[in-house]
């Protein structure tokens, strides 16, 4: 069975229209309706859609969840997740699909930038490019397009892949487990649209938001790059300069206090970051051999 799902708050205005559109080309459409306030719910029902509502707003990355758990319980063999707010056209489902099933790929992601005129404004360009240049340094893979929430999964994909972030950075968390499993990913050129209100965020705290989160599921996979080798480098300053100071205080030079403290934070901070990488290394290399 082909599945539709649809993260969706408040898009009481759209979201029949993307139901109904995606009814043509997948069995089911299921809309999560996350805690919305508006009649949302009660258009996608109307409009054909399976609803299944969150009691309070909890986060783009919860609904996916969501939908993900329902598609294993539906025993879906395609999944095709599009996002409720117009920006997707529905009725560019069949490529991905297509390319899914002839390229024997678990994932197909829709990339905005694989067109050069697939409509993305330059703002949203440049910061979505510095949040998939950070996931990429944290995947076995490149994509051009981290954030894209139009994707279609396989049904190996969909029983692999258990998303836990509840906020935007899923999207990238997904793209980690997919490199994780071991999984193969291809990606599509779509158009977007931008017209309307198609995020109720402020695009600079909320790239900031993804960026930290990011580059948190980044740290937890290569502890080594990220803690150890700014640790190694802490260790080395504090070492030197508190060599520097008792080299000063043994031939009776001036000396500041100043730089005794600021070597042994450095020394302590380093050795921190030292044991932080080992100590995931650790985790990570136990979990992969009983993966």
């Amino acid at each position: 069975m082909r599945l539709v799902c649809i993260p969706a708050y408040n898009e009481e205005k759209i979201i029949g229209d993307i139901v109904r559109r995606s009814l043509a080309h997948a069995e089911k459409v299921i809309v999560c309706d996350d805690g919305s306030t508006d009649n949302t719910a009660t258009v996608a029902k109307q409009s054909g859609a399976t609803v299944i509502s969150h009691k309070k707003n909890e986060g783009y990355g919860a609904s996916i969840i969501t939908l993900f758990d329902r598609a294993r319980d539906e025993d879906a063999d395609i999944m095709i997740t599009i996002d409720g707010d117009g920006q997707h056209n529905p009725d560019q489902i069949p490529l991905l699909v297509k390319t899914l099933q002839e390229n024997n790929v678990d994932v197909v992601i829709g990339s905005r930038f694989l067109d050069k005129n697939s409509g993305t404004p330059g703002y949203r360009k440049q910061g979505i490019k510095i949040i998939t240049s950070a996931a990429n340094f944290g995947s076995d893979f490149k994509v051009s397009d981290a954030q894209s929430g139009f994707r279609a999964y396989s049904k190996n994909a969909i029983k692999s892949i258990h998303p836990t972030e509840t906020g935007m950075a899923v999207s990238t968390e997904i793209l980690l487990k997919i490199s994780n499993k071991g999984l193969a990913l291809a990606e599509v050129p779509i158009t977007v649209s931008y017209n309307g209100d198609t995020s109720t965020q402020n695009p600079v705290p909320h790239g900031v938001v993804v960026l930290m989160n990011t580059l948190k599921f980044i740290s937890v996979k290569h502890p080594i790059p990220f803690y150890g080798f700014p640790g190694i480098i802490l260790v080395i300053a504090g070492s030197v300069m508190g060599y520097q100071f008792l080299d000063a205080y043994l031939n009776k030079q001036v000396i500041f206090l100043g730089s005794l403290m600021a070597a042994i934070i450095l020394f302590l901070v380093g050795t921190i970051l030292c044991v932080t990488a080992v100590i995931l290394f650790s985790m990570a290399t136990l979990m992969r051999e009983r993966q």
